[in-house]
């Protein structure tokens, strides 16, 4: 796995197929979905601002990127690998297939998009953007990056959940309407512990792994079977603050449609539970990542039928 095996003559074809792999741009839709819930949140109290929207969504998609290009840097130059090549992305960097100055490269011109379109932003609304651009920033960097490595001490899980929760549902609502509002947060909590059930699975079955590598994840510092209970007991606290958003009249009753990803939230603590299986890990993550994005396409679509039905 050294750094100079990257193939060399790609057409363009296998370039973009290439890239697309080592971007997991699959899972970019966990941050660009609740990126474009916010907007609709704004939109559905009839305030909307089409370049702020999707400068924010640029960015925040471009942040989330670089995310996983320093995750993926850090975790090989330490050799914590752990089931990367199961995930799905098939990652060009175990393969040889792209260098790790070349993964490093990409998350700092990821990074410089996103600092453009904060920039941008921030003349319009320096309050929300500032406090965007610092919770990001520092997500996105030190996740895994030292000396803080948010996902070595027991704290990544947690992390994803503000990031790819409250923090860009609310952000990207603030930058447009330039208010505070409480229906965004709340609206936000079930997608972003959705997200953060994606990192409890793989940090689940990546147990023997994170303990080999000193990476405190949620499971090394609980144990896999407290951290199955964790997944299960959030899990449950994801649909009641739907339910409990539209009792209290601050989500639209449209929002319950949520309720439909049930199954798959289910079958997702199911197959964790198996975690000495490891056969299990890819229907857990899959059934993890279509939770995550059927909540966020429901819950836009609950906006849409709100304005529009």
């Amino acid at each position: 796995m050294a750094d100079t095996n990257a193939k060399p003559n790609l057409s363009a074809k296998e370039w973009i197929v290439v890239w697309a792999k080592a971007a997991r741009a699959p899972f970019l839709i966990v941050s660009f979905l609740p990126a474009v819930l916010g907007g609709f949140i704004a939109w559905s109290q009839g305030a909307m601002d089409w370049t702020a929207f999707i400068l924010a969504v640029v960015g925040v998609v471009m942040a989330h990127s670089a995310a996983d290009f320093f995750d993926d840097y850090y975790d090989f130059k330490t050799g914590n690998l752990g089931n990367k090549d199961q995930q799905f992305h098939d990652s060009p960097l175990i393969s040889g297939e792209v260098t790790v100055g070349q993964v490093l490269f990409a998350a700092i011109l990821c990074m410089l998009i996103a600092l453009a379109c904060g920039i941008y932003l921030f003349i319009k609304e320096p309050q929300a953007v500032l406090w965007l651009t610092l919770g990001g920033a520092f997500i996105v960097f030190f996740y895994t990056a030292p000396p803080i490595r948010l996902n070595y001490r027991g704290l990544g899980e947690l992390m994803l959940f503000f990031a790819f929760g409250p923090m860009i549902v609310l952000g990207v609502y603030w930058v447009i309407t330039g208010s505070f509002s409480w229906e965004p947060v709340v609206a936000a909590i079930a997608p972003g512990i959705f997200t953060m059930n994606v990192g409890i699975v793989s940090n689940i079955f990546d147990h023997d792994d994170d303990v080999e590598n000193g990476k405190y994840t949620m499971p090394v510092r609980f144990g896999q079977a407290a951290a199955v209970r964790i997944l299960t007991a959030v899990t449950v606290l994801a649909y009641l603050s739907v339910i409990a958003g539209v009792w209290m009249k601050l989500l639209p009753v449209w929002t319950l449609l949520v309720l439909l990803t049930l199954p798959l939230a289910y079958i997702t603590v199911r197959e964790s539970f198996h975690y000495t299986d490891l056969n299990r890990y890819t229907k857990a993550m899959t059934q993890a990542i279509a939770t995550t994005s059927l909540t966020g396409l429901l819950l836009i679509a609950a906006y849409a039928l709100a304005m529009w039905v």
